[in-house]
């Protein structure tokens, strides 16, 4: 299903695909583990080869949608950067508000301006 950058953010938050249990993932298969809202991050950062525990709305946690990342593999460079965005012991979260009015696009251009931060490892 297509989406365009002017779709409410809010509509996509709770989206997920259909994955099998154990099944493994790889860049061409990461649009099945999560919402449109956070694929693009999700892409820098594998490429990046930051490793992502999860991503959604973050609401049954308290916490910012957005993706969570595991704070302990990162090299010390990366390590400062995500000093700041720690959500747990050994995770890290890279988030931003949604409200009624927030487009997909710029709920993306949030998450790509952090993610763009980090250095690849």
């Amino acid at each position: 299903m297509q989406y365009n950058q002017n779709t409410p953010a809010s509509e996509l938050i709770d989206f997920t695909s259909n994955i099998g249990s154990g099944q493994e993932f790889n860049r061409d298969t990461l649009h099945l583990f999560c919402s449109p809202l956070f694929l693009k991050a999700m892409y820098v950062l594998y490429d990046k080869n930051i490793q992502t525990i999860s991503c959604g709305s973050g609401k049954e946690r308290g916490i910012l949608p957005g993706i969570t990342c595991n704070y302990d593999t990162l090299s010390d460079e990366n390590k400062k950067l995500a000093k700041n965005l720690i959500i747990s012991e050994g995770q890290f979260r890279i988030g931003a508000e949604i409200t009624k009015d927030t487009t997909l696009g710029e709920f993306e251009r949030k998450l790509l301006s952090i993610a763009g931060l980090f250095r690849r490892q």
